[in-house]
């Protein structure tokens, strides 16, 4: 089941024009985000072409489920361009390792009517206005820079403009939870993080009644 939120997909030259609205009225902070699939000429030599076009379409459901309503995204190929409205390099950092661990730690099931399952993964680079970069080529220098690290480093990871240690929280819960999670997941197009997000924010509101 495929299920969007919100339709945040538009052109680079409107997210480049939003980008330099906020620089104007210095409305930060926020990320800009240059993500590549990883692989994916070796993919669609495996599984064919259209599954590369199956792959791209799934990765913009998954976006479209995952970011926030005043987020944007556009893309050419297999990259894509993602403007993180008041979002610094920890809170982007966050919300992209939710979308980059979803991806790693599933399959998909590519097809119309469905075919096979596919297994892929992204890289990407972040640059956050205003700590790394104050104009827009500047934003997308660094994060194509911090891309290619990615890519080199192994890919499947998230590389900042610098060098950052980020840590993440656990939790634990049981076995028969965390399934019921990961199907729920995977039938709505959105990460774990994202649910647990929305459950607590329902566990508030009963309490707060």
């Amino acid at each position: 089941m495929e299920v969007i939120m919100n339709d945040l997909l538009v052109s680079k030259d409107e997210l480049i024009s939003k980008i330099n609205e906020l620089i104007l009225n210095n409305d930060g902070p926020f990320s800009l985000v240059i993500a590549d699939v990883d692989d994916l000429k070796g993919l669609t030599k495996t599984h064919g072409i259209s599954t590369g076009d199956e792959v791209i379409k799934k990765l913009v459901s998954i976006f479209n489920n995952n970011l926030s309503p005043t987020d944007m995204f556009s893309r050419s190929g297999d990259e894509f361009t993602l403007l993180l409205v008041k979002k610094g390099t920890e809170r982007s950092f966050m919300e992209l390792e939710e979308i980059r661990r979803y991806l790693s730690d599933n399959t998909f099931e590519i097809g119309d009517p469905i075919s096979e399952s596919v297994y892929f993964t992204m890289s990407f680079g972040v640059a956050s206005y205003p700590k790394d970069a104050k104009n827009v080529i500047e934003l997308f220098r660094v994060a194509d820079s911090a891309l290619f690290r990615a890519k080199k480093s192994g890919k499947n990871r998230i590389c900042l403009s610098e060098i950052e240690s980020m840590v993440l929280k656990s939790n634990y819960f049981t076995k028969t939870q965390l399934d019921r999670l990961s199907r729920l997941s995977k039938e709505n197009d959105r990460t774990e993080a994202f649910l647990l997000r929305e459950a607590l924010d329902d566990l508030f509101k009963k309490y707060s009644e």
